[in-house]
This record gives structure tokens, C-alpha cells and sequence, in this order.
């Protein structure tokens, strides 16, 4: 649940030099060196300070909190290229995500708990990184909120984090082993083939689990085919991920399809996602995303609504309930320079029949005298922030 690769990253990986608008979510990424163009070689520091005022409500519950990584998650990283000669580069990227707000590391059991990976890339010959990555699902500038960590009902919904009695899990109303793949993968391995015709590219992906005696070895593995013509940009995504039911394992099934339209006038988005444990028993969920963003001038309006389905779902009983969730996230920019803005947001998400799925964190309340979370919540937040990129 983390912040944001633009449509930027997408346009350069997919030669888009022939593009005849730059694309809006293309001037956001001005300050990340991997792809505004400016390093050819060397080693550049980069990052993002976010802070915000935030209020939360779900039950009769309210909160007032400072918010760390409102619009782009707070981070610092390294990233590095070398040109080896012959259309060669080697290339590294170390980045971590902290909370501006009292200065903790995002994820306490790694420092660089965003990226850790080395490469070579070549023009002709594609693009192999190891290590702490970007995976092969969907891209992550899909939501026009970017799936940062807080303010995405994207994040949230699409993924589907689920509070039961037994704490939060990602599509763990599924039933036992159902899990989501990270939008950031550990160990692992991906490959991306160079651009054929200036426009398409498939990356895949395989992850090990690095535990002896586990079966099957892998973790995660995938693939993701994209398509860019320098406004248009359509990706198709395939992967299987293992969840932990008791001692064994579970594969899930995951399939995505994307769609971004951005002109530099309007950005437009849709995707589709299906989740589909491989456990007799397990239900599937089914995700529908649309997105937009109007910028002008200074100012930019964005706004997303999901919606997720579930069929073959059963309550505590063992009965089959019905469980779904509509999310909806409106938000507004202002920049005071290219690389210091500031920010509101506002959204909700509606469970319905069982469906416990939690926003920003906050947790659902619980039933009287026990753990479980209580359904047919509505938890509803609000931000104002500011960010400064460097």
C-alpha cells in the first residue's frame, strides 16, 4: 500500500520520446531521477516530505491525527546508473519510506523497506533487476490517487484489507489462504524485454520464497504486457501468489487489466481486477476502478470511485453472505512550485452484508462484548496536507 509510480515511468520505459503531449501525471515525477532524464550517470539523492492534518470517523468513532504520506509517501532514496559501453548501464536503487510525523521508518523490520535492487538495462536486449522491486501487477499510477498508503480508496478497497477478529489481512474474507501480491515484492527476480515498435514491452517476474523445504519455491511469479502510444497507455496482468493457510500454502490467482488516457488536459483511468484463491471453499473478488484527473493551471481536481464484488463468500456460520464495498476518494491539488504543493482529500468506503474493509487504517468498531469487527460500517476520512519533493 505505497505511494506512486506515475504515467511517466511508463512513457519512458516504453519510449515514448515520440509522444505528442507530456503527460500530466509525466510532469509529477520531475524529481525522481530514474525517470526525469536528467541522470545519465552517477549517483542521485532524491525524495518526499508529507504531512497533513487528518479526521477520521467509522461507528461513532472520530479521530484528529497528523497524517505522514497524504499525497506522496515520505521517503528518501538513492538511485544510481553507470554507463558500461556498448548500450549497456548498470543501475541500483535503494529507497525508504518513513513517517514524517514522528520520524519512524515505515516498515521497522527493514531500512530499505521500498526498494533494494540492482540491474543492467539495455535498449536491445531489455532489463533484468534483482532484488526489492516494483512487481507485475498493474502499475501503481493506475489509481489517480497514485495507491499512496492513505488517501486511496484504491489502496484500501482494490486491495482489500479486511479486518476480522483475528486482526487484518488482505482478501481474508476469501477464506483461509486468500492474500494479495505486495505492490513492492521481496527477492525478487524481473525481466523486461526491450520495446518492440515504440510502443509494447512485457516484464515477468519470479520471486523465491528463500525458505528451505517449502513448497512450491516460489513466493510470487508473473507477468505484465503494456502498450503506450503517448497518450494512451493499456496493460494486462497474470499472477499467481502464495498465502499461508496454517502449514500449507494457497495459491491465488490474479488477473488485472488497465486502461490510462492522459492528454496533459485530462487524465482518464479504468481497470479490472480478479482475486481467486485456489482453495476448495474460498470465494472470489472482482474489482472495478475508474478514475480521473483535471488539471488547470496550478490546480488539479481528481477523483476515483471502486467498487468490490465478491461471489462464494460465507459468514462465521458457514452460510454464503453477501459481501461487497463501494469506495469513493475526491481530492485538490494546488501547486506552489514544481516540487511543493498542497493537498485535500475526502472519501468513504460502504460495506455492505458482511463486508468489513477498512480506510486509512482506522479500525472498524467492534460487536458488543467480542472481537469481530462490526458490519455495514461506513468509514469516512478527511485531509489537508502539504508535500515538498526533492
Amino acid at each position: 500500500m505505497k505511494k506512486r509510480f506515475a504515467l511517466g515511468a511508463a512513457c519512458l520505459a516504453l519510449g515514448a520520446g515520440n509522444a505528442r503531449a507530456v503527460p500530466y501525471q509525466d510532469v509529477l515525477l520531475a524529481a525522481v531521477p530514474e525517470y526525469n532524464g536528467r541522470l545519465t550517470e552517477g549517483v542521485a539523492l532524491y525524495g518526499s516530505i508529507d504531512m497533513g492534518i487528518n479526521y477520521q470517523t467509522v461507528g461513532g468513532h472520530s479521530l484528529w491525527q497528523t497524517q505522514s504520506g497524504g499525497e506522496w509517501t515520505s521517503k528518501f532514496g538513492f538511485f544510481g546508473r553507470e554507463n558500461l559501453g556498448g548500450g549497456w548501464r548498470a543501475e541500483f536503487n535503494l529507497e525508504s519510506g518513513f513517517l514524517a510525523n514522528n520520524g519512524a521508518q515505515q516498515d521497522k523490520q527493514s531500512t530499505y523497506n521500498r526498494q533494494s535492487w540492482v540491474g543492467l538495462s539495455s535498449d536491445n536486449f531489455g532489463r533484468l533487476r534483482l532484488g526489492k522491486q516494483i512487481g507485475t501487477a498493474l502499475p501503481l499510477f493506475i489509481d489517480v490517487f497514485g495507491t499512496v498508503g492513505t488517501n486511496s480508496v484504491y489502496t484500501w478497497l482494490g486491495a482489500a484489507a479486511v479486518q476480522t477478529s483475528r486482526g487484518v489481512g488482505y482478501n481474508s474474507d476469501l477464506g483461509p489462504g486468500a492474500t494479495q501480491l505486495p505492490a513492492r515484492v521481496d527477492n525478487a527476480i524481473t525481466y523486461r524485454t526491450p520495446i518492440v515498435a515504440g510502443t509494447t514491452s512485457l516484464m515477468l517476474m519470479y520471486a523465491p520464497s528463500n525458505v528451505a523445504g517449502r513448497a512450491p519455491a516460489a513466493s510470487a511469479q508473473g507477468a505484465l504486457l503494456q502498450w503506450y502510444n503517448g497518450t494512451t497507455y493499456l496493460a494486462a496482468s497474470y499472477n499467481q501468489v502464495w498465502g499461508v493457510n496454517g502449514v500449507s500454502t494457497v495459491r491465488n490467482d490474479l488477473y488485472g487489466l488497465g486502461a490510462v488516457y492522459d492528454t496533459g488536459r485530462i487524465v482518464l483511468s479504468a481497470s479490472f481486477n480478479q482475486y481467486a484463491p485456489k482453495l476448495a471453499g474460498d470465494g472470489i473478488a472482482r474489482v472495478y476502478t475508474v478514475g480521473a484527473i483535471v488539471p488547470f493551471g496550478v490546480n488539479a481536481i481528481r477523483a476515483s470511485v471502486v467498487f468490490r464484488d465478491t461471489s462464494g463468500v460465507r459468514d462465521a456460520a458457514g452460510q454464503p453472505a453477501k459481501d461487497s464495498a463501494l469506495g469513493a476518494m475526491l481530492g485538490y491539488d494546488y501547486l506552489l512550485s514544481k516540487r511543493t504543493g498542497l493537498y485535500a482529500r475526502a472519501g468513504f468506503i460502504r460495506n455492505y452484508g458482511i463486508s468489513t474493509v477498512l480506510l486509512n487504517g482506522d479500525p472498524l468498531p467492534t460487536e458488543p462484548g467480542g472481537t469481530a469487527p462490526r458490519t455495514g460500517t461506513t468509514p469516512v476520512t478527511l485531509s489537508l496536507g502539504m508535500y515538498h519533493n526533492f
